[in-house]
Formats: structure tokens, C-alpha cells, sequence
């Protein structure tokens, strides 16, 4: 009996085997990748030979099991279920298995006790994943109250004694809050570190709430959050007052995660970072951003791990997606600005990252970014800089090394330029296991927290910390910085704390009610954050990311957009991302999907709260007696049946990104291209819509009558592209990114281990190649109607800064629309700087035809400056204005007073 029990689980296994190898073999068909998927197809083919001894192929299929749950779902049914098969019967029969071949001999039975041992070891440490530990202090004596937007919206329109006492006693905040100015908040971070012992100091420098896993058990993650903890977290100091940080993933709103450790669906969807930066609308992006704030607040994080303030290199980093500077250091300067201000007057710190030349996924962990000193403080740092001006609370450091030392104990970076020369005070964490260095030589070189506290490299703990601070003994010198020794004693070993606890202060934070991560953040982190009014400006948001590319009929003189009843009878809606699902990172695992990027940064809006594009499509058409036709799918003869009778045509193509690898090219996904050329085919108006995470080729631009694009919309992508396809809303987003004419023109991801950044200043529109590179300018965006330029003038009166020219921008074209006025300054050829840089920007209100808007462009010394060994003010330049960084409108030339 039990020679055939073993005999039916090695066909088990060999049966299980094949399976493996058929399913590998289709993902690599589809998905190119030589690493992981090697190793498990000569995984399969062992099963298969049923050559390995059944203990050995029952722990290789249990390494099996945990590999196919990570595996995103598969839209192929027959793989999909192939892979939902995979998993368990895996793990059962690797269990079985392994107890069978343990039970045939004496060592076996001996081997399959410590086994369950082991088994029950790894059990008691995931136990706690499913229930909440009650083991941290509570920092307020009450369980702490989730403050919702309905209970927002009551208490502020309460003006009794009885409301107030309310508001304080959750903490809500009824109008922005003004930040502690950083003199006052380390004021008063220094009275309370006086009072701290090095317990309670070291406390704040690594983070708790995560399950390190045995190091030996294969896991996508070294370790798991626990229920009831954000994805960073550090304990409160009760006796001091000090709260809790509750730190959460990320700039383009709350990542709620899967049950059981989150309630989807209960914050909003929004744009993606990019998507804001294409706005160029900067008090629309404070105004989100304080909406973003206040839903983490009522969630209960006081941290919000962003925003990604990145300029953009290489076009196919999986991660542009989340940095709203573009391709442009002013554009996001701006943006950084802007957002930090926005969401830090909720009470909710602002983490500006990844600091720094963080450019590509391709090997991130190991590559170094090398980069000369003129090209980091003019190109890459400028985001960082206005951040760190608008006083940006902490700084995440990134996982690449930057000109051969790793970001988070870099001491160039961290120490020299970012807290010496632009004066950050607030405090740097490492990005999540980025920190390969103990605490002598991270610490030390500038680093205050690490994240998230276990699993992996793990270095600042206590102990760690203690031995340091007692073998440096006050004597450490520096690494290069000259730093005078009278500094060091703060600096190395109280500077963390220090700093934590000033911005802290600057935030309120003392005086803000806070749960409890594992105690009492349970219902706010389950909490529902949704309203009506955050609804109605993620829509606008939305809408006005919206670029509309082009806007040439190739037959006639009517333009194709907007689609108007009195010239469209009938639509036919073309293409499979019109009902592309929101897909949660249960299904996903880092990958994206079309709303919302992969990785730390994806959200994820459960099918009963989401409206899909072709929904809102519908209502939209139906209103205006509009009949839809349509055809779901991108095979070309189904679209070809979809589109007879139709009087025009609308493709929606889209592609995504996510985090941990860059993108495979520039096109759009699952043969979008053929269709869109054989759809031009026909003598019909064709508009194509296309949904992307940054670049993308376009190479049917030339056989189409409009062309508009959005940066991953977020849940109300559907409700976007409505308003501005039938005209409700006319256009008014401008690329900030130049749309290259073929990959050549990019800059590629790089498998070598040093990564030159050879071009300097002259990516996007400052290359000598612009010109001839684009198929769309940076800077480029249509509008339903027409701006007319007047010739500017220096401002004399009421200018406040260095200098400033205005100019009258009218509105010539026969409907509403907004303008963004763009200013590019040109320096003399000795100052040897790329012909154009953007050095202004400014978006009017929705100006009606005939009406006129006076823009001013107010110029500061850092806006005249080129960095040579420093910041250098040049003494003339030529202002260009317009519409683009190719369509420039007007010019001045500019001589600052002597």
C-alpha cells in the first residue's frame, strides 16, 4: 500500500511538473524574462522526469506553490485556471509528498517531525498577520475616533462648544493648518530630546509592523505588514507626548491594500503623478494634494511616502508614471511646490522622493547613476530644492548607488547636498530595504529611519546603534566633508531623532489626536474617505490631464473634435482597454493596469465602484442622441464588423508600467498599432484615444484626425475622455514630456553597472536633436479654440522680484478654453547652456471668446543662474513665450539692472 502511495505521488508530482513547464513556456512566449522563469522550467522538467527523490521534488513543488500565487492572472481562461490549479495542488502534494517520503524510513520520520516543527515555527510567526498585537503603549488614553468625511462635514459646520471639543478631541481640521516655522519646531525638538533616554532615541530610527519571514522560506517579500500598521510605522514615546509615524504609500493617493489588510475602494482613485504634472496647473495640484492629505489623515497615516519629484531620463522606466516633474527641473520644481504645501496643510508629512538619480527599475538595487555636479544641481535637483523650500518634512533615499556609493550612506548626498547646501531639516528614510550599510557607515553619512524594519538587510537596531555611538566615542571625522568636531556629537547620534522630532513639531503632530498602529488604527485605516466633493475634483483632475495631441481633419475643413450631434449620428467605440477592468494587486501582483501604475504606488477600485470608459461613453452619447456602436476587442476583423454605418470612429489604445522593471518598448499593448492603421484605412474621421504611463511611439499620427492622450486617469478616466470628446471641457494640458518620432531618440535603460549620464543637460526639448526628434514637443497641448499672443513688456510696477514681463493673452477662437503661457529663457552662447530652459509658466482662467488675460512672469536670481562651481547670475537673456517649446510666440530681451 504504501509503495503505491509513493508511486502515485511521484506521477503526482511529474503530472504537476508538466503543468509548470506548459504554463512557463506560454507566459514566456508573451513575457520575455530569463531570469525567474528559467529556473522554473528546469524546475518542471525535473518533475517531469520523476528523476528527483520524492523529498526533494515535495519541497521543490512547495517552492512551486508560492511562486504561482504571485503570478499575475492570466487573461487567457484556459491559463488562468491553469495557474489557480498550479498553486494549491502544489502545495498539497509537495505536503503530502514530503510526509510520504519521510514516513518510509526511520531518518524520514526523524527529518519529518523537526519538519512540523519548523512548519509550526513559521505558523506561530505569521500569526500575527491575522490579528492585531496589543503591544505598544497607547498614545492617546482613548481609542482613537476615524475621522470621515461626513463627520468632517458636520462638526466644521457646527459652531456650538460642544462641536469644537469634538473636532479637537479627533483632530479634525476644518481648514489647512499653518506649519510651525522648522526655528520653532527644533526649539522644541531640542527640550524633548533633552528628555530622551538612547532607548526611546534609537525607537524613532527603525520602523516596526512587519513580519520578518525565515530568511530560507521563498517569499515575493522578506517580510509581511501586519494587520492594523501602515506600510511604515514607529512607535510612540507616550510619556514624551512623542506620536506614532504612520507612514503610507503614495503620491497619487492611499494604496489601499487586499483584505485583510485593507478596504478597497474606500479612498479615491486619482491621476497619476505625471497626470498632475501635464495639468501645469500648480494650485489645482495643491488643491488635490490637500484632498490626498485628507484622506490619509482620516485613514489615520500622518506620512505620505511621496511625492515622486524625479526628472525623467530613460523614456521606459517603469516608474515615470509617479513623477510629476517630467522630463522638466522648473515644470517640477513647481509641482513639488505646490503638492508639498498642499497636503502638509492637512497635518500629513510630505516625503519627496527618490532622492537621488533613482532613473531606471533596470537593476536598480545595484546600478550607479554617474553624475557631474553641473547636471545634478541644474537638471535633477531642482524638484528636490523647491521641496525642501516649501518645507518638505522627511526625503526618501533610494535603492541605486549614485557615483559608486549607495544612495541611503551617501554622504555627498545626503549630508553635503541635500542638508548642507539646500538646508534640509526634516529627516531622510531609506526607500523600503534599500539600506545595505550598518549604522557606521549610514548613519553617520546621513541617514535618520529605516524602512521598514525587518526582513532582508536590517541594520539600525538598538544594539547596532548602541555599539556604534560607544565605538565612534565623539571622534568619527567625516568622509571627506570637513566637519567640524564640534558638530558631531548632534550630528551623528542625536541628529535622527532630532530632526524626526522637529518635523514632527512642524506638523503638529504633537497636538494632533493619533491612533495607535496595532491598537486602534483598525478603523481608521478600514475607514471609508470617499465624497463627493474629492469625486468631483479627481474628474477634473482628470479631465484637465487630458492633451489633445492633433486635431487636423486629412479630408475637408471640420475638425473631428468634439463630436457634436449636429455632425455625428452614430459613434463606433473601437478597441479592449474601453472595458479594461481596475485590477487589484491580489490579480496584478507589481504589475499595473490601465487607471493606476503597478507597484507601491497601485490603487485599485473594486468593480461595483468602478465605472468603465465605455459606461461613461454611453451615458454620455445617449444624452446628446448620439448612437453607439461598438467593438471591444483589438482583433481587426471584429472591428471592422463594428464600425459599418458609423459617421466616426474612436480607438481607445492604452499600455502600463509598474515598478521593479522597465518597460519592454514604447508601443502601445496587444497589437493596438495594426489596428489603429488599418481603422485610418477607411474614409471615415478616426480619433484615437490613447491611456499610457509616460512616453509612447505614435507611428500612425499621420493617418488619423485627432490624437489625444492621458496619463493614467484613475477611476474616472471614462468620465475624462467624455467631457473632453464631446466638448463639455476643451482641452487645455500640455505634454511634460517631449513624444519622440522612434526609440532612438530616448534614452535607454542600461545593464552595465556604471551608467553615465554622457548627455547632461540636453535630454527632451534642451537637445541639439529636438527638433528633428519630436513627433510632439514637450510643452505641445491643443485647445477647442485659439490664443492670441501680444507682444510683451517689462513690468515696472508692482514687481516683487528680481524681474518681470507681462503679456496679454486673448482668446481669438470661437469657444471657452484655458491657456498655459509658457516662458523659456535663451542665455548667451559663453554661458553653455541648451538653447531653451523653461524659467516660467503660468495657465489662465477659462477665458470666453474675446475675453484676455494679463500673464506675468516674475524672474527671481535663481532663475538668471547657471551653475558653474556654483550658482553664477547672468547679466542678459532672451525670454521666448508661446504655446510649446516649439511654438514660440513672442520674444523680449531681458538685461537685469546693474
Amino acid at each position: 500500500m504504501m509503495l503505491m502511495l509513493f508511486s502515485a505521488m511521484k506521477w503526482l508530482h511529474a503530472a504537476l511538473g508538466l503543468l509548470l513547464f506548459v504554463l512557463v513556456i506560454s507566459r514566456m512566449a508573451r513575457f520575455p524574462n530569463l531570469g525567474m522563469q528559467t529556473l522554473h522550467l528546469g524546475l518542471g522538467v525535473l518533475l517531469i522526469s520523476r528523476k528527483l527523490p520524492l523529498f526533494i521534488s515535495s519541497l521543490v513543488l512547495f517552492w512551486i506553490s508560492i511562486y504561482a500565487k504571485g503570478v499575475p492572472a492570466d487573461p487567457w481562461p484556459v491559463l488562468a485556471a491553469g495557474w489557480s490549479v498550479c498553486s494549491p495542488c502544489s502545495f498539497f502534494a509537495g505536503l503530502v509528498g514530503f510526509c510520504v517520503a519521510c514516513w518510509r524510513s526511520t531518518i524520514g520520520k526523524f527529518v519529518l517531525v523537526v519538519g512540523l516543527a519548523v512548519l509550526a515555527n513559521v505558523i506561530i510567526t505569521l500569526h500575527p498577520l491575522q490579528h492585531p498585537e496589543d503591544i505598544l503603549p497607547r498614545f492617546n488614553p482613548n481609542t482613537s475616533t476615524a475621522e470621515t468625511p461626513s463627520l468632517r462635514l458636520r462638526l466644521c459646520s457646527d459652531y456650538s462648544a460642544e462641536a469644537a471639543a469634538e473636532r479637537k478631541r479627533i483632530g479634525v481640521l476644518c481648514e489647512p493648518l499653518a506649519p510651525l516655522s522648522w526655528e520653532e519646531a527644533e526649539k522644541r525638538a531640542e527640550v524633548t530630546l533633552l528628555a530622551m533616554s538612547d532607548e526611546e532615541r534609537y525607537s524613532l530610527m527603525q520602523g516596526i509592523g512587519w513580519i520578518g519571514l525565515p530568511t530560507w522560506l521563498p517569499s515575493p517579500l522578506p517580510a509581511i505588514p501586519k494587520i492594523g500598521y501602515y506600510m511604515g510605522n514607529t512607535p510612540p514615546i507616550p510619556r514624551l507626548g512623542v506620536p506614532p509615524l504612520k507612514l503610507h504609500d503614495a503620491g497619487n493617493g492611499f494604496r489601499n491594500m487586499p483584505e485583510p489588510l485593507g478596504a478597497s475602494g474606500s479612498t479615491i482613485m486619482w491621476p497619476c503623478s505625471l497626470a498632475f504634472g501635464a495639468t501645469w496647473d500648480t494650485t489645482l495640484v495643491k488643491e488635490v494634494a490637500g484632498a490626498i492629505g485628507r484622506e490619509y489623515r482620516g485613514k489615520g497615516a500622518n506620512v505620505i511616502l511621496g511625492p515622486s519629484v524625479q526628472v525623467q531620463r530613460v523614456a521606459r522606466n517603469g516608474r515615470n508614471f509617479e513623477y510629476m516633474s517630467g522630463e522638466d527641473p522648473y515644470l517640477g520644481a513647481k509641482m513639488s511646490e505646490a503638492y508639498v504645501v498642499g497636503v502638509q496643510g492637512e497635518g500629513v508629512m510630505a516625503c519627496l522622493k527618490h532622492f537621488g538619480f533613482n532613473e531606471q527599475e533596470t537593476n536598480r538595487n545595484f546600478q550607479s547613476s554617474v553624475v557631474d555636479e553641473k547636471t545634478a544641481w541644474e537638471l535633477y535637483y531642482p524638484p528636490f530644492e523647491a521641496g525642501v523650500a516649501a518645507g518638505a518634512a522627511s526625503v526618501m533615499c533610494s535603492y541605486n548607488r549614485v557615483n559608486g556609493t549607495h544612495s541611503c550612506a551617501n554622504e555627498a548626498l545626503l549630508r553635503r547636498d541635500l542638508k548642507q547646501k539646500m538646508g534640509f531639516r526634516g529627516f531622510v528614510m531609506t526607500d523600503w530595504w534599500a539600506l545595505h550599510h550598518p549604522a557606521d557607515s549610514s548613519v553617520v553619512r546621513g541617514l535618520d529611519m529605516e524602512m521598514p524594519g525587518a526582513g532582508g538587510e536590517t541594520y539600525l537596531y538598538k544594539g547596532d546603534l548602541r555599539t556604534m555611538e560607544e565605538s565612534q566615542a565623539g571622534n568619527f571625522t567625516g568622509y571627506g566633508l570637513g566637519l567640524e568636531k564640534s558638530k558631531l556629537q548632534r550630528e551623528i547620534y542625536n541628529d535622527p531623532a532630532y530632526r524626526i522630532l522637529s518635523a514632527a513639531y512642524k506638523l503638529h503632530l504633537f497636538d494632533l489626536p493619533s491612533c495607535t498602529p496595532g491598537l486602534d488604527c483598525v478603523e481608521p485605516i478600514f475607514s471609508n474617505q470617499r465624497s463627493l466633493e474629492a469625486e468631483k475634483l479627481a474628474m477634473r483632475c482628470a479631465s484637465e490631464s487630458v492633451v489633445l495631441l492633433k486635431n487636423e481633419p486629412r479630408t475637408g475643413e471640420t475638425k473631428a473634435l468634439p463630436l457634436l450631434p449636429s455632425k455625428v449620428k452614430k459613434l463606433a467605440l473601437i478597441g479592449e482597454a474601453w472595458v479594461a477592468p481596475s485590477r487589484s494587486t491580489n490579480e496584478l501582483g507589481m504589475m499595473g493596469d490601465y487607471y493606476s501604475g503597478g507597484g507601491s504606488g497601485h490603487c485599485y477600485i473594486p468593480p461595483e465602484l468602478f465605472t468603465l470608459p465605455i459606461v461613461s461613453m454611453y451615458e454620455r452619447a445617449n444624452s446628446l442622441g448620439i448612437d453607439i456602436s461598438s467593438a471591444l476587442t483589438n482583433n481587426i476583423t471584429d472591428a471592422m464588423n463594428g464600425i459599418k454605418d458609423a459617421d466616426a470612429i474612436v480607438v481607445l489604445a492604452a499600455t502600463t508600467a509598474e515598478e521593479s522593471r522597465d518597460r519592454a518598448s514604447l508601443h502601445l499593448d496587444n497589437g493596438a498599432d495594426d489596428l489603429i492603421f488599418e481603422l485610418a484605412k477607411q474614409e471615415k474621421p478616426v480619433i484615437v484615444l490613447t491611456q499610457v504611463p509616460g512616453t509612447i511611439l505614435l507611428p500612425w499620427k499621420d493617418n488619423v484626425d485627432a490624437i489625444a492622450l492621458m496619463f493614467l486617469g484613475g477611476e474616472f478616466t471614462g468620465h475624462a475622455w467624455a467631457s473632453i470628446i464631446f466638448g463639455d471641457v476643451s482641452p487645455s494640458a500640455k505634454l511634460p514630456i517631449m513624444l519622440p518620432k522612434n526609440e532612438s531618440y530616448t534614452v535607454q535603460p542600461s545593464e552595465e553597472f556604471d551608467i553615465f549620464y554622457n548627455e547632461g543637460l540636453y535630454t527632451s526639448y534642451r537637445s541639439t536633436s529636438a527638433s528633428e526628434a519630436a513627433t510632439y514637443p514637450f510643452g505641445h497641448g491643443l485647445s477647442y479654440t485659439e490664443f492670441q499672443y501680444a507682444t510683451p513688456a517689462l513690468q515696472d510696477q508692482d514687481c516683487e522680484s528680481l524681474l518681470c514681463v507681462q503679456v496679454l493673452v486673448k482668446n481669438v477662437g470661437g469657444r471657452s478654453g484655458a491657456e498655459v503661457v509658457q516662458g523659456y529663457l535663451e542665455f548667451p552662447p559663453e554661458a553653455d547652456e541648451p538653447k531653451l530652459i523653461l524659467r516660467g509658466f503660468q495657465k489662465t482662467r477659462v477665458l470666453e471668446p474675446g475675453s484676455s488675460e494679463q500673464i506675468s512672469f516674475k524672474f527671481t536670481e535663481r532663475d538668471f543662474s547657471v551653475y558653474l562651481n556654483g550658482w553664477r547670475l547672468q547679466s542678459r537673456a532672451t525670454l521666448h513665450i508661446g504655446s510649446s517649446s516649439a511654438d514660440l510666440r513672442q520674444s523680449i530681451e531681458l538685461v537685469l539692472p546693474q
